[in-house]
């Protein structure tokens, strides 16, 4: 129960809670991406997800770290383990154009999942006040549970930060998220591992 503490951010649950009935994308500490309409939130801590408008199905969709998308009717999310949020959905993002799954990625060794290995979390202190002074930049920003998100960053605030999606990587996948399915993504810093530039300064 201590990482949940340690990466849940009230802010982030607050923003959530003022887009109920919208569609949203939640990238989870254990790797998994789930995509639904957000219908409530119980005691400040349980998102309750319903099939996302923008679907090419009835049902939520969860992407597995392992590129698998499963479908269920609906969904309880704990907000405490979420690493970041999507949002301005413009069409589904966990479906390829020709309406096939996400690919898995070329990291099957003898059948068995490549495992990174376990590192004890640093504080990420740093890391914010170098992303603080990237406003405006190209950035690429990675989190606990093995995402990777790639974007303009146009603020940092309450342990939050805000980027106009270029891609989403998942892990797992060899497909990203682009900005044509998503527009926006809000990040915890609470979970952040390191921060990047894509954009040369010479």
């Amino acid at each position: 129960m201590g990482i949940f503490k340690e990466i849940r951010n009230h802010c982030l649950i607050r923003e959530l809670s003022r887009e109920l009935n919208t569609d949203v994308l939640l990238f989870g500490f254990d790797g998994f991406t789930y995509f639904g309409n957000l219908q409530a939130i119980d005691d400040c801590r349980i998102a309750v997800l319903n099939p996302a408008i923008e679907a090419e199905t009835s049902n939520v969709e969860i992407l597995t770290p392992g590129g698998d998308v499963h479908e269920v009717k609906f969904i309880r999310v704990d907000l405490w383990q979420i690493v970041a949020k999507g949002t301005s959905i413009v069409t589904d993002p966990l479906v390829c154009s020709q309406g096939a799954p996400f690919p898995l990625a070329d990291q099957v060794i003898d059948g068995v999942r490549e495992e990174e290995e376990a590192v004890e979390r640093q504080e990420s202190h740093n890391l914010i006040c170098q992303l603080d002074r990237m406003i405006g930049d190209d950035v690429v920003i990675a989190t606990l549970g093995g995402f990777l998100f790639e974007g303009v960053l146009s603020e940092v605030e309450d342990r939050l930060a805000i980027l106009s999606v270029d891609d989403i990587f998942v892990p797992g996948t060899s497909s990203a998220i682009s900005s044509s399915d998503v527009r926006t993504v809000v990040v915890n810093l609470e979970a952040l591992t390191s921060v990047g530039s894509t954009a040369c300064k010479c």
